[in-house]
């Protein structure tokens, strides 16, 4: 699989989960903008890009229009070719619950936009979300600030070979936070 018609999924409506939809499509190397706009009822992107070695970049806005969406883990697992990661992508999605294994693996993620996770409020888990992103150079202030449910950070930024430093106070506002390891 190299490509993706853009519309899809337009007509399933009434789908709830996307969970390893595209799960190993090593090959495939663009998400179309609007891919999964007509799927307001979809809860779950677990492991949905998966093993994309090939995929570059996630558009801009591509979860908005699914705001019942609670579970994002390994959803960009080991898509080892994605570079950056759009401002704003998980804004729409409020009741979001797990972002374990998210961006794991990601091993040509430079950076982490400013307030990605800010509207996420009821995250209980951030488990591996950045563990081995080996070109992740830096971390935004407040990152987490937000997300004061989270009761698990357990190995977020393990194995990131390239981060120099940590910023201060970054899980300060974390106060439920029981596994910081």
């Amino acid at each position: 699989l190299t490509s993706i018609p853009s519309d899809l999924f337009d007509n399933c409506t009434v789908a709830i989960t996307f969970a390893n939809c595209f799960s190993q499509c090593s090959l495939l190397t663009i998400v179309p903008a609007g891919l999964f706009d007509k799927n307001t009822a979809v809860t779950n992107f677990g492991y949905c890009f998966n093993l994309c070695t090939s995929l570059a970049s996630i558009p801009s806005g591509l979860f908005d229009k699914c705001t019942a969406a609670t579970s994002f883990n390994y959803c960009f697992k080991e898509c080892t070719s994605l570079a950056s990661i759009p401002a704003g992508l998980f804004d729409k999605n409020t009741a979001v619950t797990n972002f374990s294994y998210c961006f794991n693996l990601c091993s040509s993620l430079a950076s982490i936009p400013s307030g990605l996770f800010d509207k996420c409020t009821a995250v209980t888990t951030f488990q591996n979300c950045f563990s081995q992103c080996s070109s992740l150079a830096s971390i935004p202030s407040g990152l987490f600030d937000k997300c004061t449910a989270v009761t698990s950070f357990y190995s977020c930024f393990s194995s990131c070979t390239s981060l120099a430093s940590i910023p201060t106070g970054l899980f300060d506002k974390n106060t439920a936070a029981i596994n910081l390891d």
